[in-house]
């Protein structure tokens, strides 16, 4: 089973990795929750918050100032089943098909970057507006998934997706339907700090692929950040490195190249080609609705490599 595991989370691409961070996370909490209660406030005791409060993030500087990791880690963080499920189930059916478009490191710098301006929407605007602050703390990966989706609806807006009760619906048509019961959510006052999270989240990501046909990238300053940290933990001894020729903005690329050198079981090799097959069919569905020249740069090298094969 943990050899299963571990080839999952290898094989199984950034938003893979995204949904089980989250529930990894999640579980965790629960189990600490459980441990509490059934052992009289042992965690209590030992942690400054219980539960997921211990990585909640607040609007208020003084509880922000003991807890500055919140700002990244309440992105990571859920309370309930519900909670949970609902938002990696968005997540999985929006973050898919945004992967298929811009790929794996675009979709883990927008995950982050929409969290960011979620949580600084709701940190300024319930700071600002007395009636927001409902509530101490937030938590949830909400802003991040709604940023993924605004950026897949403002990039394939007209897309249809089959809902039961009423058909096909285009993607910006649901996308806008989030919005509008976010924004009437403010009214009720029960979660308005997470509704105006969630409000910031979706129009970075509107705006992140808006600016991105203007030649502007909100996130490149991520994307350079993240490439630093993967070509430091990828580093090469130096008498090894001549051996290597993959560039230090590249270790994306680099370190599946090596993932695929490695020899792999009959469970791997399936996973890897059915993975590869389905991300054709993507490309190719984008290349008989936008045309060749609307493939990343990524995409264009991906269907070769695959020509080749």
């Amino acid at each position: 089973m943990w050899e299963n595991l571990k080839a999952t989370w290898r094989d199984g691409g950034m938003l893979t990795r995204l949904v089980w961070v989250n529930a990894a996370v999640f579980v965790v909490l629960m189990t600490l929750d459980v441990v509490d209660q059934l052992g009289g406030g042992v965690v209590s005791a030992v942690l400054p918050a219980e539960g997921a409060r211990t990585l909640a993030t607040s609007w208020r500087l003084e509880v922000l100032a003991k807890r500055p990791w919140s700002v990244l880690a309440h992105m990571f963080t859920h309370q309930g089943v519900w909670h949970v499920g609902m938002n990696m189930l968005l997540l999985f059916w929006m973050g898919r098909v945004y992967q298929g478009e811009v790929g794996s490191r675009r979709l883990l710098s927008t995950y982050l970057a929409g969290g960011l301006a979620g949580f600084a929407a709701y940190f300024f605007l319930t700071n600002g507006f007395k009636p927001l602050q409902t509530g101490t703390y937030a938590l949830g990966a909400s802003a991040s998934v709604m940023a993924i989706f605004g950026a897949i609806a403002t990039l394939r807006p007209e897309l249809k997706f089959n809902l039961i009760l009423f058909g096909p619906v285009s993607l910006k048509h649901l996308f806008w339907g989030y919005v509008v019961l976010d924004y009437f959510g403010l009214s009720r006052g029960v979660n308005a700090g997470g509704n105006v999270a969630h409000l910031g989240g979706a129009l970075f990501g509107v705006l992140l692929v808006m600016q991105e046909r203007k030649g502007i990238n909100l996130v490149g300053w991520l994307e350079w950040i993240l490439d630093a940290l993967t070509s430091r933990s990828l580093s090469i001894p130096k008498r090894k490195r001549s051996r290597f020729k993959a560039s230090t903005s590249n270790r994306w690329k680099a370190a599946e190249r090596e993932a695929s050198r490695a020899p792999m079981s009959d469970d791997e090799f399936n996973a890897s080609r059915a993975e590869r097959g389905e991300r054709l069919d993507v490309i190719l569905d984008k290349i008989s609705k936008h045309g060749y020249d609307h493939l990343s740069p990524e995409e264009k090298r991906f269907l070769f490599d695959e020509s080749q094969r």
